[in-house]
């Protein structure tokens, strides 16, 4: 039976946001608001329903929102105040956010440089100008159709180490590909003012960067973060991605 095929460069970035967006759904969800612990007669009811020792029913507690009841375990890790920070998760959807975007930009450029490639199309002059070390061009050699390998071992690898959500990086590779005036185009495709997408992007990068490198801190404490603003830059890295694909349709 053969192998499922590769998924193309914009089914894997919606299956990865999937997994950035259900980090900011569990936030929500532990969102506990259950200000009192369990009564005592819902821990002899639970105790007993998880045939518990009766002298650890009363060490039962839980949290409680409008999607979930969680049942905490006597002697377990996690408690009713591990729930009162939902910091981290949301933190770390941004981060998967920003990966879930660069890993679309480096394959959809990828995909689009071999399609120039094999068929002998005329190169933009960026992707002309993209360098070559004497150790690649020598892989090159080795391939039975080198411009195959132009492409993975010379352009891709490349483009790998230079995607970004940073607005600069994602105009210099859609500009590799010969689009010009990209992020204007963006925005275009967007319906948003000249310079949206630009604001948007430089936006993004820099909250990631400062999750990523500098713990999110602001001084000697954590800078804010909610859900409902995650949940908005996820949309619109989504809402990029599919402007980027109007735009390279053209």
């Amino acid at each position: 039976m053969a192998g499922k095929l590769k998924p193309t460069p914009l089914e894997a970035f919606d299956q990865s946001m999937e997994d950035a967006e259900l980090l900011v759904d569990l936030a929500e969800a532990f969102d506990n608001t259950r200000v009192r612990r369990m009564r005592r007669e819902l821990r002899e009811r639970v105790g007993s329903l998880l045939k518990l020792p009766r002298r650890e029913w009363d060490q039962l507690d839980c949290v409680e929102s409008a999607d979930v009841f969680v049942v905490l375990k006597p002697g377990g890790r996690i408690t009713r105040a591990d729930f009162a920070n939902r910091a981290p998760l949301l933190r770390q959807a941004i981060v998967a956010g920003c990966a879930a975007f660069e890993t679309y930009l480096g394959d959809r450029a990828i995909a689009e440089a071999r399609k120039r490639i094999a068929g002998r199309s005329e190169l933009p002059a960026r992707m002309q100008a993209i360098p070559m070390t004497i150790g690649a061009w020598d892989a090159v050699q080795s391939y039975r159709y080198p411009r195959r390998g132009i492409t993975e071992r010379v352009i891709g690898p490349w483009l790998r180490e230079h995607v970004s959500t940073s607005p600069s990086k994602v105009g210099e590779t859609l500009s590799l590909l010969g689009v010009d005036g990209p992020l204007h185009k963006i925005d275009g495709a967007r319906a948003r003012d000249k310079g949206r997408t630009e604001a948007d992007l430089q936006r993004i990068t820099e909250r990631r960067n400062k999750i990523a490198h500098e713990g999110d801190r602001r001084g000697y404490t954590r800078r804010s973060i909610d859900v409902e603003a995650v949940r908005e830059e996820l949309r619109i890295l989504r809402e990029i991605v599919a402007a980027i694909e109007k735009v390279l349709a053209r």
